[in-house]
C-alpha cells in the first residue's frame, strides 16, 4: 500500500474545493487542519492497519483477568499510537 502524506491529501481536497481563479499554497491550510485535529485529541489513521500496527495491538494485550472494556481501550490506544 502506498504511503500518502495526510497533509497532501487535505491540501488537494482544499484546492479542489476552491473555485477561485488564483490558487494558493494549500499546505498551510492542511497543516492547520491537522494541528486542529491533534489539539482536539484526534488523529487520522489508515483504514487498513499495517503489520506494525497489528503487532503493537497484539503486544498490548495482557492475558488474565482484565475487563473487556479495559482490554479494548488498551488495544485501541496501542494501535493508534503505532500509526503516528
Amino acid at each position: 500500500m502506498k504511503q500518502v502524506k495526510l497533509a497532501d491529501t487535505i491540501a488537494q481536497a482544499i484546492r479542489k474545493a476552491d473555485k477561485r481563479y488564483f490558487f494558493e499554497d494549500y499546505t498551510a491550510q492542511a497543516d492547520a487542519v491537522l494541528a486542529a485535529l491533534k489539539k482536539a485529541g484526534m488523529v487520522v489513521v489508515p483504514l487498513d492497519p499495517t503489520p506494525e500496527v497489528i503487532e503493537a495491538g497484539k503486544n498490548s494485550l495482557k492475558y488474565g483477568t482484565q475487563r473487556p472494556g479495559d482490554m479494548l481501550k488498551t488495544l485501541y490506544q496501542a494501535m493508534i499510537t503505532a500509526v503516528r
